[in-house]
C-alpha cells in the first residue's frame, strides 16, 4: 500500500479524539475501585475477542504470518502494547490526568533522540521546532503551570515517563512490522500477545467476581472499544502512512480534545494560556503536515 499522508493524519487525529474521551472514563473507573491492572486486562481481552470474531468471520487470510516473526509480534505485543497500556493507566491513577498525558507526550522527543544517536539521522530544524512547540503546548493546555510539582506522586511521574519511553519504542518497532504486513494483521497479533500476557500474569476472572454494576461494565466495555480497539487500530493504520515523529507529534492533539471535552461537557473555562498552548500544538502539527514525507 502506497503512503498517503492525508489518510495518516486523519487516522491519528481520529484516534486522539477517542483517547481524549477514554482517559477521563478510565479515571472515573479508578475512582470506583477498579485497578489499572484489571482495566488493562479487560480492555485488551475484550478487544482481542472482538478481533478474533471479525478475523474468523471475514478476514482469515489476514491471520497468516511467517513463524519466524512470532518473536517480533510477541515483543511488540508484550513489551510495547501491553506495557504502554499499563504504564499509562497506572500514571493517570496516581497523577492528575493532564500531567500524566503531558509527561507521556515527551515520546516525540525521545524518538528524535533515538533517531539521532542510534540511526544517525539528521534531524531537521523544522522537526525540532515542532517538537518543542508540541511539548510547550501540552504543558500549557493541561494547565501544568498551576500544578504543585513538589507534591506529586513520584512513582506516578516515573511510570508516566516510562510510558513515554514505551510509546516511543512501540511506535518505532511497530513501523518495522508494517513494512511486511498489513496494519490489521500487525494489530491483531499485537493485541493477541498482549492478551495472552495479561491473562497469564493476572487471573482472568477477577473482575467478574467483584459484583460490579452494569454501568461499570458498560464503562469498561467503552474503554475497550473506544479507548483501545478503534483508536489503536487507527494508530497502526496511520503508522502505515506516517513516520514515527510525524505520528507522535500529531498525537499531542489529544490534550486539546480533552480540554474541549471538559469545556463542552463540564463547562470548564479556557484560560489564555490554554488557548496559547492549543495554538502551539496545532502549529507543530501543521509543521509536520507540511514537512516532506520521509
Amino acid at each position: 500500500m502506497e503512503k498517503n499522508a492525508t489518510k495518516g493524519f486523519l487516522f491519528i487525529i481520529t484516534a486522539t479524539v477517542l483517547w481524549a474521551f477514554a482517559g477521563p472514563l478510565a479515571k472515573y473507573l479508578f475512582s470506583l475501585g477498579i485497578s489499572p491492572t484489571d482495566l488493562v486486562q479487560a480492555r485488551v481481552t475484550y478487544s482481542c475477542m472482538i478481533l478474533i470474531a471479525v478475523f474468523g468471520l471475514f478476514h482469515r487470510e489476514g491471520l497468516k504470518i511467517d513463524t519466524a516473526d512470532i518473536g517480533y509480534f510477541a515483543l511488540l505485543g508484550i513489551g510495547g502494547f501491553a506495557l504502554v497500556q499499563y504504564t499509562y493507566f497506572y500514571a493517570i491513577s496516581k497523577l492528575d490526568i493532564g500531567i500524566a498525558i503531558c509527561l507521556q507526550y515527551t515520546a516525540p522527543a525521545m524518538i528524535v533522540i533515538y533517531s539521532a544517536l542510534f540511526l544517525k539521522e539528521k534531524i531537521a530544524l523544522r522537526t525540532i521546532l515542532a517538537i518543542l512547540l508540541a511539548l510547550i503546548g501540552c504543558f500549557l493546555v493541561i494547565g501544568a503551570y498551576d500544578a504543585d510539582w513538589t507534591n506529586l506522586n513520584w512513582a506516578g511521574i516515573v511510570v508516566a515517563l516510562l510510558s513515554a519511553v514505551v510509546f516511543a519504542f512501540y511506535t518505532i518497532y511497530g513501523e518495522k512490522g508494517l513494512k511486511k504486513y498489513p496494519a490489521w494483521t500487525v494489530f491483531f497479533y499485537v493485541v493477541l500477545f498482549a492478551t495472552l500476557f495479561w491473562n497469564i500474569i493476572h487471573p482472568p476472572f477477577v473482575l467478574v467476581g467483584q459484583g460490579w454494576s452494569w454501568e461499570v461494565w458498560t464503562g469498561i466495555l467503552g474503554v475497550a472499544i473506544f479507548g483501545t480497539l478503534i483508536p489503536f487500530a487507527l494508530f497502526f493504520l496511520a503508522l502505515k502512512h506516517l513516520d514515527p515523529i510525524r505520528l507522535t507529534v500529531t498525537s499531542t492533539l489529544e490534550p486539546i480534545f480533552a480540554t474541549i471535552v471538559a469545556f463542552v461537557a463540564l463547562g470548564e473555562a479556557l484560560s489564555f494560556w490554554q488557548i496559547c498552548g492549543g495554538s502551539f500544538i496545532i502549529t507543530s502539527v501543521i509543521l509536520m503536515a507540511t514537512k516532506k514525507q520521509e
